[in-house]
């Protein structure tokens, strides 16, 4: 249990005994004592302490349901003892009260609530006013105008017309491409590792470039869906992958998910922990931008 929960369990403990002597208080038949008014006044401060203590509780935690349950019933076990000890010291009576006033106000046969009245005017003092200068605001209702719906035009049916020449500029499959070509690089550096697995980490991180490193985190990925590839845990709890074999190619019937998460930070860590200096992968480049402006004339649908 740590300190917390320790802190909780005591707090409901001493929430308990408050409960404890509010109801014997309640109980009590006879007129209340001074000690029973210096115990009420301690209870109230120790309430008061536990209060404030739940109030820095719950900024930490939102898990207080239970404290602040009880503290909402030895708050209504105060103003049921308080109550009690007002009616007995003062004398004070509701149902008295009530009877004092329908035999004020019921005088004669009907009730006549005037009197009451009469002798609130005599206590009370009128609030004297200044009428405005400025009259009464002239306001004019504004408007409405009603603004008329527009015919919904017919659509005409055209004759659907198709470009009489298509001109466009053939691309290889560059993703294709780049899967092939990582997928070779990965069988020559599996071999030259004597078919030993390779860390994943060690494999994707590109020292120089973070997003060369998601980029073949990326590629990698691939090789894995498709079954190219086995990714294992390694010795030092990190992945590592392997080629695999034709047979496991073969059974593969499935595709099973997995989440690897890649950020700076863990970038920076592998690449020391590795002692990484070049990246192993080689992903080639795409086309640049201003190859493609400059085709893109040829990219686009021409109609003559």
């Amino acid at each position: 249990m740590d300190v917390s929960s320790q802190q909780s369990t005591e707090r409901k403990r001493r929430y308990k005994e408050l409960l404890n002597d509010l109801k014997k208080q309640n109980d009590i038949d006879h007129n209340f004592s001074v000690d029973d008014l210096v115990k009420l006044q301690r209870n109230i401060e120790i309430n008061n302490e536990i209060h404030e203590e739940n109030a820095t509780a719950m900024k930490e935690s939102h898990n207080n349901n239970a404290e602040i349950l009880m503290d909402a019933h030895v708050l209504k076990g105060f103003h049921e003892v308080i109550s009690k000890m007002f009616v007995e010291s003062s004398g004070f009576n509701d149902a008295a009260y009530a009877h004092a006033l329908n035999s004020f106000i019921n005088r004669s046969e009907k009730s006549d609530w005037d009197i009451l009245a009469n002798i609130a005017m005599e206590v009370n003092k009128a609030v004297y006013t200044k009428s405005s200068m400025l009259g009464a605001a002239d306001i004019e209702p504004r408007e409405r105008l009603t603004k008329e719906r527009q015919k919904r035009r017919p659509k005409t049916s055209t004759q659907e017309k198709r470009p009489e020449v298509i001109g466009k500029l053939k691309r290889k499959d560059r993703g294709a491409e780049k899967i092939n070509i990582i997928l070779k690089q990965v069988n020559d550096l599996y071999k030259a590792n004597n078919c030993r697995p390779i860390p994943f980490y060690k494999l994707i991180i590109d020292p120089e470039n973070f997003m060369n490193t998601v980029e073949n985190a990326f590629q990698i990925s691939f090789l894995a869906r498709d079954g190219n590839i086995a990714i294992e845990r390694g010795e030092d709890s990190y992945p590592q992958i392997r080629v695999a074999n034709s047979d496991e190619v073969k059974s593969k019937m499935e595709t099973t998910q997995a989440i690897c998460s890649l950020n700076v930070e863990l970038f920076e860590k592998m690449k020391t922990f590795y002692g990484i200096e070049e990246s192993m992968l080689v992903v080639p480049e795409d086309e640049d931008s201003s190859d493609e402006n400059e085709h893109s004339e040829t990219d686009d649908i021409n109609v003559q």
